[in-house]
């Protein structure tokens, strides 16, 4: 019997990171100075990411996970390889390119409770990013909300609660 590839891996990847590099130099001398070696935070890494999947980076503290996604988002600029984000080729593009695109990028840190602000109700926070780049009304946006509350498993009625009310795994 032969095994028929479904329609998602014949499709090209929504990231495709090819060789990733990123080298911080180790430099010597207040005056000249040079450099003396590097720090291989990110040495060769390539991986696809599909439609519906999702990518998570394991490793111990200090092995590169963060730098690898700052990398990959154009927050760090890489030393080497190229990322293509939805057909685009993103390693190259200039400051400006990137902060046109960058709305479409995110990265999830594993202590979410550190980037969510405490005085802001989940419902604010989650509308946050609809009330600068939309022109949503108060109400679109409320529906909007409950709608992904609901997608990502979580009750439409936690709209108003805080982040410490949440566990790790729901902030996340």
């Amino acid at each position: 019997m032969m095994d028929t590839p479904s329609l998602e891996k014949n499709r090209e990847p929504l990231v495709k990171v090819r060789n990733l590099k990123k080298h911080f130099p180790i430099r010597k001398g207040l005056v000249f100075n040079r450099k003396i070696g590097a720090v291989k935070a990110v040495d060769d890494i390539s991986f696809d990411i599909h439609a519906g999947e999702t990518l998570g980076v394991v490793g111990e503290s200090g092995c590169g996970k963060s730098t690898t996604g700052r990398a990959i988002l154009r927050l760090e600029k890489p030393t080497a390889g190229s990322v293509v984000i939805d057909g685009r080729e993103i390693t190259e593009l200039g400051r400006e390119e990137i902060r046109k695109i960058r709305p479409e990028m995110q990265m999830i840190f594993q202590d979410s409770y550190a980037s969510l602000n405490p005085r802001h109700s989940i419902g604010n926070i989650i509308a946050e990013p609809m009330q600068i780049h939309t022109g949503h009304t108060a109400e679109q946006m409320r529906a909007r909300v409950m709608e992904l509350l609901d997608l990502v498993g979580l009750n439409p009625n936690h709209y108003n609660r805080f982040p410490h009310e949440f566990s790790g795994g729901q902030r996340q």
